[in-house]
């Protein structure tokens, strides 16, 4: 039997499409690159916001039209939670599958090895599948400046810069999933409607990842999961004492921590400092969604992001090498131009390296669907702008500073 799959989400979602692939190749499934050729057609969708729900739906739209019709079309991820409706005047023959429903594979198919017995972490093996970079104009800039100076510091700042080593582009970076769900309960959120509340992967099946990757010859590892942050916190334990369990066996990896709430990194932030600083810890994702105490109530957050802007001032000011990356909603109902300042503020104190930049919009379920959208759209489309130029001019600056820094080392 063949199987085609296809995805448009985050890292989170195309891990676990990548599991459901395993799955399949597990009980004999060829995959084909040629949706006419499959038996099975699947395809993972994400909906966070109005422009990935479209483009799912783009997507579907192309398979159902060139799929084999006697083919089985599975569409599964968020997107099934809250968009039924358009789903099926799309595919009106698709079977709908959300997060909880995963199980259902094992009946379907008739399967030997049950869903719930594969786990994945990408990049089993260094192997052929290993991808080369190939570096853009500017960064072969930044590397022949390094080359003639001796040093590595453009390369380094470049790599902070653009999440060249931390994401999943790299085919070196070893994915594990700890986390599924989340345990918070913010306003404008549709991704626990489809995921669920918040559950631990067993630690360990953790450990026994990260061991795997290492045996392997990984020394680069991602953490994912919807709140890495709180992992533990559903049997009495904690993400420190996982990462000390890990650092007391691997204390020379690197780890990317994908994602991270900021209360829990202002919760454990002395705990983290040595990772931070050694290194052991190279990258976090901590989306703080806006600044501003009213529209953080709005959100149903903590109004209160003082401490965490305090945790990164001080990060900045001992000099640390890691990655801060964060995501912020712009345009929340009510948001006035006095709570975008104060969002722009907290964005240059705390002086993140990347920026995910998303425009409210309602999504069916939510208790923010509820409120009037009464930010105009050209002011929402205004703002991006505005943190995008910031961004970029952030990122020239400590690429000019960084190359002065080469420079001083032949004059």
């Amino acid at each position: 039997m063949k199987i085609y799959i296809a995805s448009n989400g985050c890292a989170v979602l195309k891990h676990e499409t990548e599991r459901i692939w395993l799955f399949f190749k597990a009980n004999s499934w060829e995959r084909v690159e040629d949706v006419k050729e499959a038996d099975y057609v699947i395809m993972t969708c994400c909906g966070v916001t109005h422009n990935e729900e479209d483009q799912a739906i783009g997507m579907i739209a192309d398979l159902e039209k060139n799929r084999s019709c006697n083919s089985t079309f599975i569409i599964g991820g968020c997107l099934p939670a809250f968009a039924q409706e358009r789903i099926l005047k799309t595919a009106p023959g698709a079977r709908l599958m959300t997060y909880q429903q995963i199980e259902e594979l094992d009946e379907l198919i008739g399967a030997s090895t049950s869903i719930n017995d594969i786990y994945y972490n990408v990049h089993p093996t260094l192997d052929e599948e290993l991808k080369e970079w190939i570096p853009n104009e500017e960064e072969r800039a930044l590397r022949k400046v390094d080359e003639l100076c001796g040093t590595t510091i453009c390369q380094e700042q470049y790599n902070l810069c653009t999440l060249r080593r931390y994401i999943w582009q790299d085919k070196d970076v070893y994915q594990v999933k700890v986390s599924y769900g989340c345990p918070g309960n913010c306003s404008y959120c549709a991704t626990k409607l489809a995921i669920g509340n918040f559950r631990s992967v067993p630690k360990d099946l953790v450990l026994k990842q990260f061991k795997e990757g290492v045996e392997a010859g990984y020394r680069s590892f991602m953490m994912i999961g919807d709140e890495v942050g709180c992992y533990g916190s559903d049997f009495g334990e904690n993400i420190i004492i996982l990462l000390d369990e890990i650092h007391s066996f691997a204390p020379d990896i690197t780890i990317a921590i994908r994602y991270i709430h900021p209360d829990i990194l202002v919760q454990h932030y002395e705990r983290l400092k040595p990772y931070f600083a050694s290194g052991f810890i190279n990258y976090f994702c901590c989306a703080i969604q806006s600044a501003s105490p009213d529209v953080l109530r709005g959100m149903n957050r903590n109004p209160n992001l003082e401490p965490f802007i305090r945790c990164m001032e001080d990060m900045n000011a001992n000099g640390y090498r890691v990655n801060k990356h964060t995501q912020i909603l712009l345009g929340f109902p009510n948001e006035t131009e006095s709570d975008f300042l104060e969002t722009l503020d907290c964005l240059i104190r705390c002086d993140f390296d990347h920026i995910n930049i998303n425009k409210f919009s309602p999504r069916k379920g939510t208790k923010a669907y509820e409120m009037e959208d009464n930010v105009p759209e050209e002011v929402k489309v205004r703002r991006c702008s505005i943190i995008r130029k910031m961004l970029m001019m952030s990122k020239k600056e400590k690429l000019y500073n960084a190359v002065s820094s080469a420079l001083k080392n032949i004059l």
